[in-house]
């Protein structure tokens, strides 16, 4: 094993695990909501940031620490974020992944063979989002404002009025595109079929999308099934497509 802590063999008893495997502000935490509003699909959440498993341990009440047995954590989230038929759920940024490998690898495998391992019968779904630009302008903005979802806007401060940069929101549209690039080609490598997301659909009809991801996935939906209404909204506001629209003509005028 590359990490430290004695290797932990997950619960038998999930029927299904799943990753949203996503880059940041690419809808992924409407889907995730969508998908825990079912009550079907585990309750996913980004639990392999390298910087978050201790306040995420403690959020949950976790007896692993992350810090002396990952693996445990891991296999302990596996146990106790599933819905009672058995789904777990979790979401991984192209950035978490490197690091949440080398605390639970073996020698020898493959990052697939890895989670294969450690998440029982896994599947993927892959979001992304069609627009770059608007993934940036989004990314950019609630870096300066310290505001990621619309649950937060209550935290807002009054001096963090965002300022456009066209170089900072273009260096976060390349870093998307790469990141895509290579979830890509981690799924060719591994020789995965995602199940493909893309946000700007997802988002037009949350309810026939949410339904779809559960046929795709083969869960069996009970009698009368209706998913939660969601509590997030959108953020995005006129400063988005105000930068957006200054973003394309200097670009445009740009030799």
């Amino acid at each position: 094993m590359r990490g430290g802590g004695m290797l932990r063999t997950p619960p038998s008893y999930p029927m299904l695990t799943y990753l949203v495997c996503a880059t940041h502000r690419s809808g992924s935490n409407l889907l995730c909501q969508a998908l825990w509003h079912t009550d079907l699909c585990g309750r996913p959440q980004e639990f392999f940031s390298p910087t978050r498993a201790q306040p995420i341990a403690e959020e949950h009440g976790l007896e692993a620490d992350p810090g002396a047995d990952y693996p445990a954590y891991v296999a302990e989230l596996v146990e106790r974020r599933s819905t009672p038929n058995g789904v777990f759920g979790g979401k991984i940024m192209w950035a978490h992944l490197a690091p949440l490998i080398e605390r639970v690898g073996a020698p020898g495998e493959s990052t697939g063979e890895t989670l294969a391992r450690v998440f029982p019968n896994l599947r993927y779904l892959w979001v992304r989002r069609a627009d770059k630009l608007r993934q940036a302008i989004s990314m950019w903005k609630a870096k300066q404002t310290k505001i990621y979802n619309s649950l937060q806007e209550g935290e807002r401060a009054p001096d963090t009025e965002p300022a456009f940069d066209f170089d900072e929101i273009r260096k976060t549209k390349e870093r998307f595109e790469r990141e895509d690039e290579a979830w890509l080609g981690y799924f060719q490598a591994e020789g995965i079929r995602p199940i493909e997301v893309t946000y700007e659909r997802f988002a037009a009809d949350v309810e026939t999308g949410t339904r779809a991801l559960l046929e795709g996935l083969g869960i069996a939906l009970p009698e009368g099934f209706a998913p939660k209404p969601l509590t997030y909204q959108k953020l995005a506001d006129s400063t988005n497509e105000e930068w957006r629209d200054r973003y394309l003509e200097l670009e445009a005028a740009r030799p």
